[in-house]
Formats: structure tokens, C-alpha cells, sequence
């Protein structure tokens, strides 16, 4: 739910005990809200990650902010600012902005008249069905769940308990979704994966008679796509968390606790282990499989398997080692360039003063001989 501003006020010194946190400074600063370092105004509360970014507090209007307990060393150079020291500071900052930005009640709508239910869907204790969402036959939805305007579940669909469906999301028929699993706006799953065959200079579409299944406390961004398996499930393992704007094709099996990264694209029948990260516009191609704790970076191109438990970079992804070193080879080539250039000078220097030596050498044996 969205959150609702409020009017509180704090001081450092209440933040701090909140927090458990060792304070350094004033504690009587009045805080009336929280904002990000480069943002904050003098009545805001801000944090930095790390000692590496502890620096922005000097150009920040902020004067209580959030730091690391590896930061408490470096603080004194900081005048006029007064630092909460915690061990782990963004989710302490989180925490204080659910006390200025509370989120918003459940809504508490039920059965909304105007949603769509045929007669033979079956809906859960405690579950909150919005307007002009549309439900179809056989489905069944468990206790305690969010169906958001607009989705529509196509028959058959089985949802578990504690399952929140935002508005516009359309699950296909014969989906398959888990306990505690957060779907976010406009994603659809269960769509017919890309699949054709040439037949007599046309694509003719090959059915896909499988379906999706979701697991236990996933989480899918806006807008995301995931297609149903030609035969048996597409899979997306339990703990699994998936950014805004992914494809992932038919007959994918995503293992458990993976994160996926804004405008990944998988390819049909990709697999991988538990713990894989896919970062930003990485492309995995058909049959791929990522193993256990691979890391892929930001738009690299996986044409190959990639064993896990390291990092990859690169189109096509190589370890990121070896990705490192040909990328700084590459950047030293205008380098190598003039030297290759002042080296063929000297070459032909080299030649040209061989030509005459030898020349003069020629002339000098055959005045010898006609002497």
C-alpha cells in the first residue's frame, strides 16, 4: 500500500534510541521527515551506505544522518553534522521512514459488486476483490488476498494465501501461484511462448498445452512477462525476486532465491540454480543453464552454460576477470596505436640505414677487387 504522510516530529536522540544506535552529536535536532543525501533539507533525516560515500555529507543540508559504524573514525571532519552509527544503516533508514510515511491500512472492499466472479470460482476468508476485476471458471483463491482492479485470472488458475495481485495483471488459464507471493501492475503470465515452425514460406505457431508455476514468496516487478511451457511448467523457485520489465520464455525453470534485474530476457527452456543474479539487460539464450551463485553483469550476452559460484561480464560473458583484462586492453589500443606507428618509423629507419650500409659495404669490396 502506499504510504501516508504524517506530521510527526522526532529528535536525533529518539531516532537514535529507536534505532539502538551510537550517536554522535547534538541530540535535540527536531527531524521532521526523511530524504536522500543529495536532497535532504536542514529538518530531514538522510544515510550514507558506506565510508566510500560518506563524503556527500559535506555538500548535503542534511545535519543528522545514518552512517556505518566503520564510519565513526572519519566523522570529525563532519562539523555540524550530527551521525547515528549503525551496522547496517539503509534498512535502519527504512525504518524510520515507516514512521514518517506509514503505509496506508488494507483496504478492507471484500467482494467488490462490481467485479466480475463466475459462479464457480472459489474466493478465500479475508480477501479483497477490487472493482472490474474479472475471475474465471474454476478458479480457486485462498485466505487473505489482494486482487487489484482490472487483473483478470483466467479459468482454472489456483492462488494460494496472502497472494497480492496489482491492478491490470492478467494471469492466463491454468496458472499455478504460491503462498505469499506479490505480483506488481500490468504483468502478464501465461501468455503462449514464441514459438514457430516454417511451414510452406509462413510461421505457423506451435501450441503451447503447459502452464506456469510460481512458488512460495516470490516477487515480480511491473510489467514482466513469463510464458507458459509448451508441455509441462515454466518454474519460478521459491524467494525468488524479479525486477520491473523481465521476459522470461516458455519452459524456463528459475531456481530458488534468484534475482533478476530490470530488462533481463531469458530464451525459451533456460535453467538455473538457486542464488543466480542476472543484472541490468542481460540476454540468456535457449537451453542456457546458469549455475548455482553465478553472477552475470549488467548486459552481458550468455550464448554457453556458466558454472556457478563466480562472475561473468561481456557479449559473449567470459569470467569477469578475463572480461576485465580484455576490456583494459582495449582501452589502451589508441596507446598501442602510436606506438605501433613510432615503431614502424623507426623499422623503416632501421631498413633504410641497413640498405645504405650494405650499399656502401658493396661499393667499398669493388673498388677492393678493381684495385
Amino acid at each position: 500500500m502506499h504510504a501516508a504522510k504524517t506530521s510527526k516530529v522526532l529528535t536525533s536522540g529518539e531516532i537514535a534510541a529507536l534505532l539502538d544506535a551510537t550517536i554522535m552529536g547534538d541530540p535535540a535536532i527536531e527531524i521532521r521527515g526523511v530524504e536522500t543525501i543529495e536532497r535532504a533539507k536542514a529538518d530531514q533525516l538522510a544515510y550514507v551506505g558506506d565510508i566510500r560515500n560518506l563524503p556527500r555529507a559535506t555538500s548535503s543540508e542534511a545535519r543528522v544522518v545514518i552512517a556505518s559504524v566503520g564510519c565513526a573514525d572519519e566523522i570529525a571532519k563532519y562539523i555540524n553534522r550530527t551521525f547515528l552509527l549503525v551496522s547496517e544503516p539503509e534498512p535502519a533508514f527504512l525504518t524510520v521512514a515507516g514512521l514518517f510515511a506509514p503505509r496506508r491500512d488494507r483496504s478492507r472492499v471484500g467482494i467488490s459488486p462490481k467485479a466480475v466472479i463466475h459462479s464457480s470460482a472459489v474466493i478465500g476468508q479475508n480477501t479483497n476483490i477490487h472493482p472490474l476485476a474479472v475471475i474465471g471458471e474454476d478458479v480457486v483463491i485462498g485466505h487473505n488476498c489482494e486482487i487489484g482492479a482490472g487483473v483478470v485470472i483466467g479459468d482454472g488458475c489456483r492462488l494460494g494465501d496472502h497472494v497480492t495481485i496489482y491492478p491490470n495483471t492478467v494471469l492466463y488459464h491454468d496458472i499455478l501461484i504460491g503462498n505469499k507471493v506479490t505480483i506488481h501492475a500490468a504483468c502478464v503470465i501465461g501468455a503462449d511462448g514464441f514459438g514457430y515452425r516454417l511451414v510452406n514460406g509462413g510461421h505457423e505457431h506451435l501450441p503451447h498445452y503447459g502452464t506456469v508455476r510460481i512458488c512460495d514468496d516470490v516477487e515480480i516487478g511491473a510489467a514482466t512477462t513469463i510464458d507458459r511451457a509448451k508441455v509441462g511448467e515454466t518454474v519460478i523457485g521459491t524467494g525468488t525476486r524479479i525486477d520491473n520489465q523481465v521476459m522470461i520464455g516458455h519452459n524456463c525453470q528459475i531456481g530458488r532465491h534468484n534475482l533478476l534485474v530490470s530488462q533481463v530476457g531469458f530464451a525459451g527452456s533456460v535453467t538455473t540454480g538457486d542464488y543466480v543474479v542476472c543484472a541490468g539487460q542481460v540476454g540468456i539464450a535457449d537451453h542456457v543453464h546458469l549455475g548455482t551463485g553465478a553472477i552475470i553483469g549488467a548486459k552481458a550476452g550468455v550464448h554457453r552454460d556458466m558454472p556457478g559460484g563466480q562472475a561473468y561480464l561481456g557479449a559473449p560473458a567470459a569470467p569477469a576477470a578475463e572480461t576485465t583484462r580484455q576490456m583494459m586492453a582495449l582501452r589502451r589500443l589508441p596507446e598501442l596505436r602510436t606506438t605501433v606507428k613510432q615503431l614502424e618509423k623507426e623499422l623503416e629507419e632501421l631498413r633504410a640505414l641497413v640498405s645504405r650500409t650494405a650499399a656502401i659495404e658493396d661499393r667499398d669490396d669493388s673498388e677492393k677487387r678493381a684495385a
